[in-house]
C-alpha cells in the first residue's frame, strides 16, 4: 500500500490495485498499473489505469498490457505540455500500437481493450477514458461516475430510447461502440475533474465489478484501506459468479 506526499501541493494519497481472473474466465484480460513504478520520492505526477482486453486468445491480454505499458511511458516523457495533451497523445499512441499489432485480423476478432486513467498533475486531477471502464470519486458520502460507457446500450439511454432500468437487463449492454486498438482512429474523452479534496477516494475499475451496485462501492471504498479495498470488490464480485476478469485500483487522498 504506497504513500506519497507531495510537498508543494500537500497531497498525501494511499493507493491500491488487485486484479482477479475470476471463476469462469481462462486468462486473465485485465491489466492495471500505478505509476511511476517503485518511486522512493514523491513523484512531481502520478499515473492511474486500468484496462480491459478483448478478443482472440492471449490478443487482448496483450492489448491490455500494451496499453497500460504505452501510456505512462508517452505521458511522462512530455512534461511540458499541459496534462490534457498528454494524456490524449498517450492514449492515440496506444492505440496506434495497439492496432499495429492486430491489423492483419479480421476486423470482427480483432484484439482491442478498454482503457480509464486518472491522472494527478500540479495538484489537478485529470481523467482519460475508452470502453466501459470506469473512474469514480466518493467524496462527502457520494460516489459519483466520472466516465460515460461507450457502449451501444449506453447510447441508447442518452438518446432516450430505453430507461435505466432497461438498459442494466439489456442483453448487449457489454458491446462496446469504442475501445483502443481496433480502429486506425480513435476518440477519447479527457476531461479535467479540479483538485482531490481531503479523504477523497478515487476508483478506477473494470466492467467484472458490474455486479455491484454502486451503494456496495461506496461502502467497500469507504470503510476500508486502499489494497483492501481492492481486494474485498474483486471478491465480491468472485462471490457473485466471477463470470469476467475483475480490476480494482483505489485512490485515496488523506
Amino acid at each position: 500500500m504506497p504513500l506519497w506526499f507531495k510537498k508543494k501541493h500537500r497531497t498525501l494519497l494511499r493507493t491500491g490495485g488487485h486484479s482477479d481472473i475470476g471463476l469462469v474466465r481462462s486468462e486473465n484480460q485485465d491489466a492495471y498499473g500505478c505509476f511511476p513504478e517503485g518511486a522512493s520520492d514523491a513523484p512531481p505526477e502520478r499515473l492511474f489505469i486500468v484496462a480491459d482486453g478483448m478478443g482472440g486468445h492471449t490478443g487482448g491480454r496483450q492489448a491490455s498490457r500494451l496499453a497500460v505499458a504505452t501510456i505512462p511511458a508517452v505521458f511522462f516523457a512530455h512534461p511540458g505540455l499541459p496534462p490534457e495533451d498528454r494524456l490524449r497523445r498517450a492514449f492515440l499512441d496506444a492505440n496506434a500500437r495497439v492496432y499495429g499489432q492486430s491489423r492483419a485480423l479480421d476486423e470482427r476478432t480483432r484484439p482491442g481493450t478498454t482503457c480509464t486513467a486518472l491522472a494527478l498533475s500540479g495538484g489537478l486531477l485529470y481523467t482519460a477514458h475508452v470502453g466501459d471502464s470506469r473512474a469514480y470519486r466518493i467524496r462527502e458520502g457520494r460516489i459519483d461516475l466520472l466516465t460515460t460507457d461507450h457502449t451501444l446500450v449506453e447510447q441508447l439511454r442518452r438518446d432516450g430510447l430505453l430507461t435505466p432500468e432497461e438498459a442494466q437487463r439489456h442483453p448487449r449492454r457489454n458491446v462496446l461502440n469504442r475501445a483502443l486498438g481496433v480502429h486506425e482512429t480513435i476518440d477519447v474523452d479527457v476531461d479535467g475533474i479540479g483538485p482531490p479534496a481531503s479523504d477523497d477516494r478515487y476508483l478506477l475499475c473494470t466492467d467484472g465489478l458490474a455486479t455491484l451496485s454502486e451503494d456496495e462501492l461506496l461502502e467497500i471504498v469507504s470503510s476500508l484501506p486502499p489494497q483492501e479495498a481492492c481486494e474485498r470488490l474483486t471478491a465480491l464480485a468472485n462471490e457473485r459468479g466471477g463470470r469476467d476478469n475483475a480490476t480494482a485500483v483505489v485512490v485515496h487522498f488523506l
